[in-house]
């Protein structure tokens, strides 16, 4: 099997062949290499749910009938700095036991933690004791912090929103199967999401002609992607799907050109990650099957700037993984 990393295409990143040798995971069997992914990948899955659930609006104020806009925006979810490493519990394995690196460091990196050096990461022992002992160093981070200053997980969004009647606006994020790659290791990626803001000052008797927009929304978003792991074995695939739900409440003003708007609610989101096919040494098939949810309160802040019918904006979310946001567009009514 090929070695595994992160790519971010559309909207949608998955493992394809690059730099990190998931497969080191399995040599300890399936159900301990599940347990130890689980917690390898947890971030930066997790972080793509909430980054997938972010750029939905930049105003509380729906479209008129027939008003349209399309908006293209980059969704970054930061990754906290307790997600970087996570712990070894030996008792919740099957004959596998751990020894410290070389410097003495006993966390493992995640996906999205630094990039190590392998006498720096802390060994993985199976069958301690035994002639079939296994000693292998476990893959190491993206280290990003390092490379780039930040450590985040992106998940670029297009939708458009389209005016109807009582003061609703429709959005929809839509993208038909694409394929990308050569055969034997084509990506192909999907996604659908719908959304509606609705105008709720309108039914409030004694604010509805205050000079400020308030509206309640809702919106839901699925995508699917599969990627073949390895050319030489065809039923090695990848699948990591994700799907989310956002529920705010969004109050907005506008000064001349400029729109500062605000929100508060819940987000939710699923993720889940499949390894399909047979793998060398591991006697299951399709061995790796895990999923992530996660929910909680989300607060965010924007501002949007129009000039004639073109959309500059941006905007931070407060929640598990903050978010930031931005991006541009048309609007028109």
């Amino acid at each position: 099997m090929k070695k595994i990393i992160l790519i971010f295409i559309l909207g949608a990143f998955i493992t394809s062949s690059n730099a990190q040798d998931l497969d080191k995971f399995l040599e300890g069997g399936a159900a301990n290499g599940e347990k130890l992914l689980e917690s390898y990948l947890e971030p930066a899955f997790v972080g793509f749910g909430y980054a997938l659930n972010s750029g939905w609006y930049n105003t509380g104020k729906p479209h008129k009938v027939a008003g349209f806009d399309l908006t293209i925006n980059a969704n970054l979810a930061y990754v906290p700095q307790d997600a970087q490493f996570f712990k070894i519990n030996p008792a919740d394995y099957t004959n596998m036991t751990t020894a410290p690196a070389e410097n003495g460091q006993t966390s493992y990196p995640t996906l999205m933690g630094p990039n190590l050096e392998a006498d720096d990461i802390p060994y993985l022992v199976f069958d301690e004791g035994t002639e079939d002992e296994i000693r292998i160093t476990a893959p190491t981070g993206l280290g990003m912090e390092e490379s780039i200053g930040s450590n985040f997980v992106p998940a670029p969004s297009v939708q458009i929103g389209i005016g109807l009647i009582k003061n609703t606006e429709l959005k929809l994020r839509l993208l038909p199967e694409q394929t990308f790659g050569d055969p034997g290791e084509e990506f192909t990626t999907k996604m659908f999401g719908l959304g509606v803001l609705h105008d709720v000052k309108q039914w409030i008797p004694g604010i509805k002609n205050l000079p400020f927009d308030l509206s309640g929304f809702f919106a839901f978003n699925t995508m699917k992607n599969s990627i073949e792991i390895n050319p030489d074995v065809p039923d090695q695939i990848g699948e990591f799907n994700v799907s989310g739900t956002t529920l705010q409440g969004i109050i907005s003003k506008k000064l001349s050109v400029l729109t500062v708007y605000g929100g508060l609610g819940f987000s939710t989101s699923k993720v889940n990650f499949k390894m399909k096919g047979t793998y060398d040494g591991v006697p299951e098939v399709d061995p790796i099957d895990i999923e992530y949810k996660n929910g909680g309160l989300r607060a965010n802040v924007g501002a949007r700037l129009k000039l004639l019918i073109f959309t500059f904006h941006a905007e931070y979310a407060v929640q598990k993984y903050n978010t930031l946001t931005a991006g541009f567009g048309i609007s028109i009514r």
